[in-house]
């Protein structure tokens, strides 16, 4: 069972693997989190200034409804 943990933590993208479909942000906190471009609202760029909620899933913490940040931060 999939439990989202925390909403709207901030991060930056720091790897996009567009031919496999994920990539890797680093949060806040200097954690990398793993996250699928199916979960992305927004078009996306290394770099990014990025908001995402965290959910624990199988294989650990994953970042979901990954969206630009535009203001929020």
């Amino acid at each position: 069972m999939n439990a989202v943990m925390v909403a709207n933590r901030k991060g930056d993208v720091i790897q996009i693997d567009f031919e496999n479909g994920q990539g890797i942000i680093v949060d806040e906190n200097e954690q990398d989190i793993h996250f699928q471009l199916d979960n992305v609202r927004d078009q996306i760029t290394l770099n990014s200034k990025i908001v995402f909620e965290i959910e624990l899933q199988a294989r650990g913490l994953v970042a979901v409804n990954v969206q630009l940040a535009n203001g929020i931060i």
